[in-house]
C-alpha cells in the first residue's frame, strides 16, 4: 500500500489539502426536452430504434433517470445542425 506524504503541502500552504469526494451528479438534465423537440412525434420510439434498444430504456433517458448513450447525443447533435 502506498502512502503519500502531506507534510510538503501543509507547510507550503498552512492548510490540509481538500478531499472533494466524488462527483456530483447534474441535477438538471435537459436530454428529455431537447429530445422532445427535436422528435416530437414518438420520441422515445424514434430514440430506441436510434439506439437499438428497447422503449423502454428511451422513455428512462428521456425521463433524466440514466443518461443516454454518445450515441443517442450524437444523432441528437446532427439532427440540431442539419440543414432544413
Amino acid at each position: 500500500m502506498r502512502t503519500f506524504d502531506i507534510g510538503p503541502v501543509i507547510r507550503a500552504t498552512g492548510n490540509p489539502p481538500q478531499d472533494s469526494g466524488p462527483p456530483t451528479k447534474l441535477s438538471g438534465r435537459k436530454f428529455g426536452s431537447v429530445a422532445k423537440v427535436l422528435w416530437p412525434v414518438n420520441t422515445a420510439k424514434t430514440i430506441a430504434t436510434i439506439a437499438n434498444r428497447s422503449h423502454r430504456t428511451a422513455e428512462r433517458w428521456l425521463s433524466g433517470e440514466f443518461e443516454a448513450p454518445a450515441i443517442v447525443l450524437a444523432a441528437a447533435l446532427v439532427e440540431m445542425t442539419r440543414e432544413q
